[in-house]
Protein backbone atom coordinates (compact mmCIF):
# COMPACT_ATOMS: atom_id res chain seq x y z
CA UNK A 1 0.00 0.00 0.00
CA UNK A 2 1.80 3.66 -1.10
CA UNK A 3 2.21 5.94 1.15
CA UNK A 4 -0.58 8.22 0.07
CA UNK A 5 -3.36 5.63 0.85
CA UNK A 6 -2.13 5.26 3.96
CA UNK A 7 -1.50 8.84 5.60
CA UNK A 8 -3.56 11.83 5.37
CA UNK A 9 -2.83 13.85 1.70
CA UNK A 10 -6.64 13.61 0.81
CA UNK A 11 -7.22 17.07 0.42
CA UNK A 12 -5.64 19.15 -2.60
CA UNK A 13 -2.59 20.61 -1.58
CA UNK A 14 -3.41 23.95 -1.67
CA UNK A 15 -5.52 23.78 0.88
CA UNK A 16 -3.14 21.81 3.07
CA UNK A 17 -0.27 24.42 2.57
CA UNK A 18 -3.04 27.44 3.81
CA UNK A 19 -3.67 25.11 7.03
CA UNK A 20 -0.55 24.38 8.57
CA UNK A 21 2.74 25.78 8.84
CA UNK A 22 4.99 22.57 7.95
CA UNK A 23 4.06 21.06 5.47
CA UNK A 24 5.18 17.99 2.99
CA UNK A 25 3.96 17.17 0.08
CA UNK A 26 4.49 13.87 -1.90
CA UNK A 27 8.17 13.39 -0.27
CA UNK A 28 9.69 10.57 -1.40
CA UNK A 29 13.10 9.63 0.18
CA UNK A 30 15.89 7.40 -0.83
CA UNK A 31 19.19 6.37 0.92
CA UNK A 32 21.55 3.85 -0.19
CA UNK A 33 19.05 2.23 -2.71
CA UNK A 34 16.72 1.74 -0.06
CA UNK A 35 13.46 3.63 -0.26
CA UNK A 36 12.58 4.60 3.00
CA UNK A 37 9.69 6.72 2.49
CA UNK A 38 6.88 6.65 -0.35
CA UNK A 39 5.24 9.85 -1.17
CA UNK A 40 4.52 11.36 2.34
CA UNK A 41 2.08 14.14 2.49
CA UNK A 42 1.36 15.80 5.98
CA UNK A 43 0.28 18.61 8.02
CA UNK A 44 1.04 19.87 11.28
CA UNK A 45 -0.29 23.01 12.39
CA UNK A 46 1.45 25.43 15.23
CA UNK A 47 0.79 24.19 18.50
CA UNK A 48 0.61 20.97 17.38
CA UNK A 49 2.86 17.83 18.30
CA UNK A 50 3.79 15.22 15.72
CA UNK A 51 5.16 12.05 16.85
CA UNK A 52 7.10 10.11 15.07
CA UNK A 53 8.14 6.22 15.68
CA UNK A 54 9.57 3.77 13.48
CA UNK A 55 12.14 1.05 13.80
CA UNK A 56 15.78 1.68 13.84
CA UNK A 57 16.93 3.08 9.97
CA UNK A 58 13.14 3.50 8.93
CA UNK A 59 14.76 6.92 8.45
CA UNK A 60 13.36 9.18 11.27
CA UNK A 61 15.99 11.02 11.82
CA UNK A 62 16.59 11.27 8.00
CA UNK A 63 12.96 12.76 8.26
CA UNK A 64 13.86 15.35 10.53
CA UNK A 65 16.82 16.68 8.73
CA UNK A 66 14.44 17.35 5.60
CA UNK A 67 12.36 18.74 7.55
CA UNK A 68 14.80 21.29 8.83
CA UNK A 69 16.40 21.69 5.82
CA UNK A 70 19.62 20.15 6.23
CA UNK A 71 19.53 17.71 3.57
CA UNK A 72 17.66 18.16 0.35
CA UNK A 73 18.28 14.77 -0.71
CA UNK A 74 14.75 13.95 -1.32
CA UNK A 75 12.00 14.44 -4.14
CA UNK A 76 8.37 16.97 -3.59
CA UNK A 77 8.00 19.43 -1.79
CA UNK A 78 8.46 21.02 2.22
CA UNK A 79 7.42 23.98 3.14
CA UNK A 80 8.50 25.18 6.35
CA UNK A 81 7.24 27.33 9.47
CA UNK A 82 8.82 31.08 8.60
CA UNK A 83 11.76 31.54 11.56
CA UNK A 84 14.12 29.46 13.20
CA UNK A 85 14.37 26.03 13.63
CA UNK A 86 15.89 24.36 16.91
CA UNK A 87 16.84 20.79 17.46
CA UNK A 88 16.69 18.84 20.82
CA UNK A 89 18.85 16.12 20.71
CA UNK A 90 19.92 12.59 21.57
CA UNK A 91 22.81 14.11 23.49
CA UNK A 92 22.52 17.44 24.90
CA UNK A 93 26.05 18.60 22.59
CA UNK A 94 26.93 21.58 25.39
CA UNK A 95 30.51 23.10 24.54
CA UNK A 96 32.34 21.67 27.82
CA UNK A 97 34.74 24.88 28.16
CA UNK A 98 31.19 27.28 28.82
CA UNK A 99 29.02 27.40 31.43
CA UNK A 100 25.33 26.67 31.41
CA UNK A 101 24.45 30.25 30.56
CA UNK A 102 27.26 31.16 28.04
CA UNK A 103 26.10 27.83 26.31
CA UNK A 104 22.78 28.81 25.87
CA UNK A 105 23.62 32.53 24.93
CA UNK A 106 26.30 31.12 22.46
CA UNK A 107 22.62 30.30 20.09
CA UNK A 108 21.40 33.60 20.72
CA UNK A 109 21.65 35.87 17.92
CA UNK A 110 24.18 39.20 18.26
CA UNK A 111 21.49 41.82 18.22
CA UNK A 112 19.27 39.88 20.52
CA UNK A 113 17.98 42.47 23.08
CA UNK A 114 19.03 41.18 26.54
CA UNK A 115 21.14 38.40 25.21
CA UNK A 116 21.61 37.72 29.00
CA UNK A 117 18.19 37.98 30.65
CA UNK A 118 17.38 36.12 27.75
CA UNK A 119 19.40 32.80 28.74
CA UNK A 120 19.19 32.97 32.54
CA UNK A 121 15.20 33.10 32.22
CA UNK A 122 14.73 30.19 30.34
CA UNK A 123 17.26 28.13 32.34
CA UNK A 124 15.03 29.08 35.52
CA UNK A 125 12.37 28.08 33.42
CA UNK A 126 14.08 24.49 32.88
CA UNK A 127 14.65 24.32 36.88
CA UNK A 128 18.28 25.74 36.53
CA UNK A 129 18.03 29.13 38.36
CA UNK A 130 20.96 28.30 40.55
CA UNK A 131 23.32 26.41 38.23
CA UNK A 132 23.85 28.24 35.33
CA UNK A 133 27.29 28.74 36.74
CA UNK A 134 28.07 25.27 36.47
CA UNK A 135 29.73 23.30 33.61
CA UNK A 136 28.99 20.10 31.88
CA UNK A 137 31.21 18.14 33.78
CA UNK A 138 29.42 19.89 36.81
CA UNK A 139 26.11 18.94 35.97
CA UNK A 140 24.33 15.75 36.28
CA UNK A 141 22.56 14.21 32.40
CA UNK A 142 19.26 15.59 33.28
CA UNK A 143 20.76 18.99 34.18
CA UNK A 144 22.62 18.76 30.99
CA UNK A 145 19.45 18.28 28.84
CA UNK A 146 17.37 20.59 31.19
CA UNK A 147 20.01 23.04 29.04
CA UNK A 148 19.81 21.71 26.12
CA UNK A 149 16.02 22.22 26.03
CA UNK A 150 16.58 26.13 27.51
CA UNK A 151 19.02 26.75 24.39
CA UNK A 152 16.66 25.20 22.02
CA UNK A 153 13.58 27.49 23.05
CA UNK A 154 15.59 30.92 23.94
CA UNK A 155 15.91 30.92 19.73
CA UNK A 156 11.85 31.75 19.89
CA UNK A 157 11.80 29.13 17.12
CA UNK A 158 8.81 28.33 14.99
CA UNK A 159 9.92 24.78 14.22
CA UNK A 160 11.05 22.34 17.19
CA UNK A 161 12.38 19.36 16.39
CA UNK A 162 12.78 16.75 18.78
CA UNK A 163 15.20 13.72 18.22
CA UNK A 164 14.82 11.26 21.58
CA UNK A 165 16.53 13.16 23.53
CA UNK A 166 15.68 11.29 26.81
CA UNK A 167 16.46 8.05 25.37
CA UNK A 168 19.62 7.65 27.54
CA UNK A 169 18.13 8.84 30.80
CA UNK A 170 16.47 6.52 33.56
CA UNK A 171 12.68 5.94 33.34
CA UNK A 172 11.55 8.61 35.61
CA UNK A 173 13.64 11.57 34.80
CA UNK A 174 12.95 10.79 30.78
CA UNK A 175 9.31 11.14 31.96
CA UNK A 176 9.41 14.06 34.02
CA UNK A 177 11.91 16.04 31.67
CA UNK A 178 9.56 14.66 28.87
CA UNK A 179 6.60 16.40 30.57
CA UNK A 180 8.49 19.65 31.57
CA UNK A 181 9.10 19.90 27.29
CA UNK A 182 5.55 19.27 26.75
CA UNK A 183 4.36 22.03 29.01
CA UNK A 184 6.73 24.42 27.38
CA UNK A 185 5.94 23.13 24.28
CA UNK A 186 1.96 24.06 25.52
CA UNK A 187 2.30 27.48 25.93
CA UNK A 188 4.36 28.19 22.85
CA UNK A 189 2.41 28.91 19.42
CA UNK A 190 5.14 26.13 17.57
CA UNK A 191 5.08 23.49 15.13
CA UNK A 192 6.79 20.60 16.85
CA UNK A 193 7.83 17.13 15.50
CA UNK A 194 9.33 14.64 18.31
CA UNK A 195 10.46 11.01 17.25
CA UNK A 196 10.84 8.50 20.46
CA UNK A 197 11.17 4.80 20.60
CA UNK A 198 9.26 4.96 23.49
CA UNK A 199 5.11 4.59 22.32
CA UNK A 200 4.19 5.63 26.23
CA UNK A 201 6.13 8.66 25.86
CA UNK A 202 4.68 9.71 21.97
CA UNK A 203 1.09 8.94 23.40
CA UNK A 204 1.53 11.63 26.37
CA UNK A 205 2.75 14.27 23.96
CA UNK A 206 1.78 13.96 20.20
CA UNK A 207 -1.43 14.94 18.60
CA UNK A 208 -0.99 12.93 15.88
CA UNK A 209 1.20 10.17 15.64
CA UNK A 210 3.38 9.00 12.27
CA UNK A 211 4.88 5.86 12.15
CA UNK A 212 7.83 5.24 9.05
CA UNK A 213 8.02 1.46 8.21
CA UNK A 214 10.95 1.58 6.44
CA UNK A 215 11.65 0.23 3.55
CA UNK A 216 9.81 -0.01 1.07
CA UNK A 217 8.71 2.82 2.59
CA UNK A 218 5.65 2.61 4.00
CA UNK A 219 3.93 4.89 6.31
CA UNK A 220 0.71 5.68 8.46
CA UNK A 221 -0.69 7.95 10.27
CA UNK A 222 -2.74 7.60 13.66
Amino acid sequence: MSGMERGVGQAPAAEITQSADLVLLDVDVYRRSLHLIDCLTLAVGPGRILGVSGASGAGKTTLLRIMAGITHDYAGSVIRPEGRTAFVFQEPRLLPWLSARKNVELTLAPDTAGKLFVAEEWLERVGLADAMDLYPAQMSGGMRQRVAIARAMATDPALLLVDEPFSALDKPLARALRDDLRAIVAQSDLVTVWVSHDPGELDAISSTRLHLDGPPGGWRID
